[in-house]
This record gives C-alpha cells, structure tokens and sequence, in this order.
C-alpha cells in the first residue's frame, strides 16, 4: 500500500482538527467562506457559461449542496462535541479514556 502514510497523515489531521474547538469552529467559518464565494461566483461571473448547458448547472449545484451538507454535518458534530466537553466540565459524565490518560 503505497498510500497508506497519505491516509494515515490524513486521519492524523482530522482527528487533530476534530478534537480542538477552535480549530472545528475556525474550519466551519473557511468552509462558510468558500461556501459563499462559489455561489457568488456561480450567480455573477460564471451565470452565462452555467446557462449553456445543463449537466454544468446540476454538478454545479450538486457540488454546492454536497458542501452546505457537509458544513451541516461539522456544525451538528461540533454541537454534540461542545455538550459532550461542558458535561464532562460539570462532571454529569465521567472522563473520556484519551483524557484520563493524559492526566497521567
């Protein structure tokens, strides 16, 4: 398995950015942002091209909504990930593994 350092370096980043909530958040508002211009630039400069074809006009907006859902999917996760932490904070539930044995 040739690709196999690229996967685990690619696990190795999502799992970094997934556990930190200022990197979730800051990862949800770049996704927003690029979420935006390319609506933007689908209504303005490319409206004309878009029109001339209609495969162009469903990948592009299948490639949109594939983008709203998965920004959809981060912020239900990072919802989750902030009341599962304020919990444990308040002690309502007992530590997660990784945390206990950081404590060591």
């Amino acid at each position: 398995m040739k690709n196999s350092g690229w996967w685990q370096m690619s696990l190795a980043i999502a799992a970094v950015t997934l556990a930190d909530r200022a990197k979730r958040r800051r990862f949800i508002t770049g996704l927003l942002v690029v979420i935006v211009a390319y609506f933007a630039l689908g209504n303005w400069p490319l409206n004309s091209w878009l029109l001339q074809g209609l495969w162009r006009m469903l990948i592009f907006w299948g490639f949109l909504a594939l983008m709203c859902l998965f920004m959809i999917l981060m912020a239900l996760f990072d919802a989750l990930a902030v009341i599962g932490e304020e919990r444990r904070k308040l002690g309502l539930t007992k530590p997660r593994e990784d945390e206990e044995s950081s404590l060591d």
